[in-house]
């Protein structure tokens, strides 16, 4: 039977603010689907029933949980799971039972929405990444950087880390929607998420929003200069949260952004800085620690970084030309304004490798590394951020900003 009795999308019940429920209680719902549908593979309908039915009447806008009790109940009563009904009638499950966030989605794909999003769920809690593993683009975190993100949107999954003294600890990891059309982001308005490596701007409480984005949203920067040179386009990418009436949303369902459940993004905004690295890709490859330590050793990239903060050190023109892309080299006048504005961030010689944080990014455009050179200086943190591309074999910058 598996996962193929979960193929209805009635009686989901009424709506209840999620407001009226505890964050624990809420944060623990997805444990308890998970559970049911372990005893639905197992055969334990009647003790999945119960399960299910305690669930939908205490988070009854959980609606995954609902469909589930759906398909439950006409298991139990002999009628066909509405799959096969839908098929069968070309009927639709009505709109006034879908949130308001979901309403520009046909019901048919809706429904098919919450089956993957109960399959995605359940595959979740079996393949959680290996212990101690962390995503392949984190190569360097400093120790400014206290935590990262990363998101495998083949597993509708949001992976948080701890990055202390011992190095990267998964926190925590959470369900999320991504776009209606996919990823791989490319001109305004295409309902995708984008693909690469950003960085949490703003923070905004959900009271200065309107109802759609929940208990709050996380800003990123795309698109990101690699995007733009990409010709990318569009804005407004968040990660952010739904409407009370709902506990979380399909799988594809958002305009782009990055969507996750209140409890969840609540518990992103209570813990997450300003720069945060947030890591978007298709699927995550998964190391140990000690390969990046190694793949660290034996890329040349850290060996263009070093050549990088001795030539400014000794004010060595023609080696600093050599590290720009032909855009950013220029003239001795374009040197001389870079030299002032990294001047101001302050003293050159305290510009070390260990104070930088580097982020590797690749698809078939090219290959490029992000550095995050965090500066102390008094009461403020200023960031120096270069994109750095491998052109014909060398790496080199095309683009450099100082970040206050």
């Amino acid at each position: 039977m598996g996962l193929a009795v979960v193929t209805s999308c009635l009686s989901w019940g009424g709506v209840a603010s999620a407001n009226t429920h505890s964050s624990q209680e809420l944060a623990r719902a997805e444990k308890r689907l998970v559970e049911i549908l372990a005893q639905i593979e197992r055969r334990e309908i009647n003790e999945a029933f119960r399960a299910v039915t305690e669930l939908t009447e205490e988070v009854p806008n959980f609606r995954a949980a609902q469909l589930l009790y759906a398909d439950l109940l006409r298991l139990r009563t002999g009628a066909a799971p509405m799959g096969e009904q839908l098929a069968q009638s070309q009927a639709s499950p009505s709109k006034r039972n879908m949130g308001v966030a979901d309403q520009s989605i046909a019901p048919s794909e809706f429904y098919q929405g919450l089956k993957n999003e109960l399959q995605r769920r359940r595959q979740a809690s079996m393949d959680l990444p290996p212990p101690g593993m962390i995503p392949s683009n984190f190569l360097h975190l400093g120790p400014n950087v206290r935590h990262a993100i990363a998101v495998d949107a083949s597993r509708s999954r949001l992976y948080v880390f701890a990055n202390g003294p011992q190095g990267m600890t998964l926190l925590g990891n959470f369900y999320v929607t991504v776009g209606r059309n996919g990823v791989d982001k490319r001109a305004e308005g295409d309902q995708r998420t984008p693909l690469g490596v950003y960085f949490v701007g703003r923070q905004i409480p959900g009271e200065r929003l309107p109802e759609l984005y929940g208990k709050g949203a996380l800003t990123v920067n795309y698109p990101n200069d690699w995007d733009r040179v990409q010709g990318r386009t569009g804005s407004g990418i968040w990660l952010h949260g739904v409407p009370s009436d709902q506990f979380a949303r399909v799988p594809q369902a958002s305009d782009g952004c990055v969507v996750l459940s209140n409890p969840d993004i609540a518990f992103l905004m209570a813990s997450i800085d300003r720069r945060t690295p947030v890591l978007i890709a298709d699927k995550l490859n998964w190391v140990t620690p000690q390969w990046t330590i190694q793949q660290r050793k034996k890329d040349s990239f850290m060996l263009e970084i070093e050549h990088w903060q001795t030539a400014w050190r000794q004010g060595d023109t023609q080696r600093l030309n050599s590290l720009y892309s032909a855009e950013m080299a220029g003239g001795a006048d374009l040197l001389e304004k870079r030299r002032s504005r990294l001047s101001a961030v302050g003293p050159l010689s305290k510009l070390a490798v260990d104070e930088m944080s580097v982020y590797n990014w690749q698809e078939d455009a090219g290959e490029i590394r992000i550095v995050n050179l965090h500066i102390a200086k008094g009461n403020s943190s200023p960031t120096v951020r270069q994109y750095w591309r491998k052109n014909a074999g060398r790496w080199q910058i095309f683009s450099e900003d100082v970040l206050s």
